[in-house]
């Protein structure tokens, strides 16, 4: 099933008569914004996606239109072939993106993407059925993007998009941003069971009542182990419930999701320390950290419209806590009880979102759409000792955040060879803290995409367009005016289609941002640092020897320098390369494949006081037989068997309690995942 720009396709047949006429009377709809889509050379919603098959059902919603050339959209079998175990690896599938997991199993990655250090999430804007599920002013990184709560089997689709050039997102959308669809493809039910390599146990169950639809759904799995290496143990558990169906004349759609997980963290090592064998590779210093987080999340959407217009609403609820703790520098700051510091947050949030797009008029499409989210949370950060007993406070805080924000748009086919879509969203932040201080910052971000020759078989685009990152509550100051990071980027890109299984992509871009966030390890905080300014290309290519075999290729380059002296921005990767093979249901006998092989070659970061990265590669591996209503999956993790380096960082530590304290720099790095081999088998009932 083909995947939708923003939420899987909610029209669906029915029982009974009036169902019926009610799913001839969308048919014939749809079918006119076809007709109009088709006259205009836009593609329709859903009609672009890379693994659709030519009798998917198409639903249309709006405009559609892909923006980038760079940008992507993975249907479920695209999903079900890519490597890795959690959603979060699924963004790996976007052009210029890489993952570090340092914190451990259970802890949100740190993203890097078109030159950017991403940091938790604070360049990179996601949403799961148009909620947003970045956490403004987490104690542990605004914007905080921790993915670990939507289960697996669940994701139906994800749109990547890199840029900020989409008008229907707005915070944090700086590097890029992506969009899950959530839903279960297949009806009935399967019981999946498996271990692993790396001391590890998995159960899944997941059912859709055959007379449903991909939002009637109940999953549930958990998941447990050691892991490999010392202070990798996790336990995470996950459930999710989705109805859907009619509710007046629209369209209803319901879900939940609960999350608990609990994880040890292995932390950055020396390499002064694995030189000389006082640590292995994937060893980790006493009191290295870990953490737990839960997670609770709902939404209620309605979809209606005809064949002049299109609306969705969706409103959404959620409850949220998170304790981690860490240590980076050991007992340098204090030589006895060391430096460790745990964090905690909680938060509850609610919200709105709402959009419509005009369908009635051929050479114009006018769209708008308004978002209200609520926020109130409160954050702790203290000292521990190493055995995690707290021995100081070091801050408290409890906010209320508002933010609401408004886009327009207007796509419009210029001429049969030229598509603009000219918009521009607006933003209110307002943040109280401790019921005291009132901070407000407000954005205006103009945007503007084109596409020549839209219908041909190269198709030409350019974007403008401004992101931007809210204030944090910790630094909004007094009262007042807070501070609001502003990135502005300008994109060239080319897609062409050599012939029928042979696709070219490439986009140049440059970007400046108003003021960087670097991660400081020994004050343990994300830092402001200054203007910079950034140049890159994406480029790739795909092909497809048969209709159930892909091959993909994504290059991307980019040079990242602070605007004031030119010096290179510390962590911001310079070159990655990714190819992936991938088979998505390829017939074998009686059994079917579906499975990849992906990868990944990190060149060489700028790192603090003129020192460079190691060159990271990597590759994995996942594989499903299926046969009848038996499968069997293996994944398998760093197959090429390498020590890589996840992260590598500069600054002063001291390891040994008790010991002169020193302000050495000393090059530190955390462990890539080690090898290690997952089996499950499941069956269908």
């Amino acid at each position: 099933m083909p995947l939708p720009p923003r939420s899987p396709p909610l029209q669906r047949p029915s029982a009974g008569p009036l169902a019926a006429r009610g799913q001839r009377a969308r048919r014939s709809a749809a079918a006119l914004v076809l007709l109009g889509a088709s006259a205009l050379g836009w593609p329709a919603r859903g009609s672009t996606d890379e693994d659709a098959p030519a009798d998917a059902e198409i639903v249309v919603e709006g405009a559609g239109q892909r923006r980038g050339a760079t940008a992507r959209r993975l249907g479920r079998a695209a999903v079900e072939a890519s490597p890795g175990r959690s959603a979060d690896d699924l963004l790996r599938a976007m052009p210029g993106l890489h993952q570090s997991a340092h914190g451990g199993q259970g802890k949100a990655y740190q993203y890097y993407l078109r030159g950017f250090d991403a940091v938790h999430g604070a360049d990179l804007a996601v949403t799961v059925e148009d909620v947003p599920v970045n956490e403004p002013s987490n104690v542990h990184a605004h914007g905080y993007l921790d993915l670990h709560f939507i289960p697996t089997a669940l994701v139906s689709g994800l749109e990547l998009r890199p840029g900020p050039y989409d008008p229907e997102v707005g915070d944090f959308a700086i590097a890029g941003s992506a969009a899950y669809a959530l839903g279960l493809t297949q009806p009935g039910g399967v019981v999946a069971l498996g271990g692993g390599t790396d001391r590890s146990a998995a159960a899944a169950l997941s059912y859709r009542p055959s007379t449903g639809t991909s939002g009637d759904f109940a999953v549930a799995d958990v998941e447990l182990g050691h892991g490999v290496g010392m202070a990798r143990g996790f336990r995470q558990a996950r459930a999710g419930a989705g109805l859907e169906g009619q509710l007046g004349g629209a369209q209803a759609r319901a879900w939940l999701l609960a999350y608990d997980g609990v994880f040890e963290s292995p932390g950055v090592l020396r390499e002064d320390d694995l030189a000389d064998g006082t640590v292995g590779f994937y060893d980790a210093y006493p009191g290295s950290g870990g953490g737990r987080s839960t997670r609770l999340l709902g939404a209620a959407t309605l979809l209606g419209g005809d064949g002049r217009w299109a609306g969705r609403m969706t409103t959404w609820g959620g409850l949220r806590a998170l304790a981690l703790e860490q240590n980076f520098t050991g007992y340098l700051v204090e030589p006895v009880l060391g430096d460790g510091t745990v964090q905690e947050y909680t938060a509850a949030e609610l919200g709105l979102a709402a959009r419509a797009h005009y369908l009635g008029w051929r050479a114009v499409r006018p769209g708008a759409g308004l978002q209200l989210r609520l926020d109130r949370l409160s954050q702790r950060e203290a000292a521990i000792d190493p055995t995690g007993a707290v021995w100081a406070e070091r801050a408290r805080l409890g906010a209320g955040q508002g933010a609401i924000g408004g886009w327009l748009s207007a796509p419009s086919a210029v001429a049969p060879w030229l598509a603009l879509e000219p918009a521009l969203r607006a933003e209110l932040f307002l943040i109280d803290v401790d019921g005291v201080n009132l901070s407000w910052a407000s954005a205006l971000a103009p945007k503007v995409s084109a596409r020549l020759f839209p219908a041909g078989r190269a198709t030409g685009f350019f974007n403008y367009g401004r992101g931007f990152r809210s204030p944090d509550a910790r630094g909004a100051g007094q009262g007042g005016p807070a501070p609001l990071s502003l990135a502005d980027t300008v994109e060239l890109g080319l897609q062409a289609s050599l012939t029928d299984a042979l696709g070219l992509r490439a986009a140049a871009y440059t970007t400046q941002v108003s003021d960087e966030l670097v991660f400081d390890p020994v004050a343990a905080r994300y830092l402001a640092t200054g203007q910079t300014r950034r140049l890159g290309l994406d480029a790739g290519l795909s092909t497809r020897p048969s209709p159930a075999l892909r091959l993909d290729a994504d290059l991307s380059l980019c040079r990242a320098v602070y605007a004031a002296t030119g010096l290179p921005l510390p962590y911001a990767p310079r070159l990655l390369l990714v190819t992936g093979l991938f088979a998505e249901g390829r017939a074998i006998g009686q059994a079917a494949l579906t499975g990849g092989l992906r990868l990944v070659v990190l060149g060489p970061r700028p790192l603090p006081s003129g020192f460079l990265s190691h060159t990271a590669l990597s590759a994995d591996l996942t594989a499903t037989v299926r046969r009848g209503p038996w499968g069997a999956s293996l994944d398998v993790a760093n197959l090429l068997g390498n020590r890589w380096r996840d992260g590598e960082f500069v600054f002063p530590s001291q390891w040994e309690a008790g010991a002169a304290p020193t302000d050495l720099l000393a090059r530190h790095f955390t462990a890539g995942t080690p090898t290690s081999a997952r089996l499950s088998l499941s069956r269908s009932f």
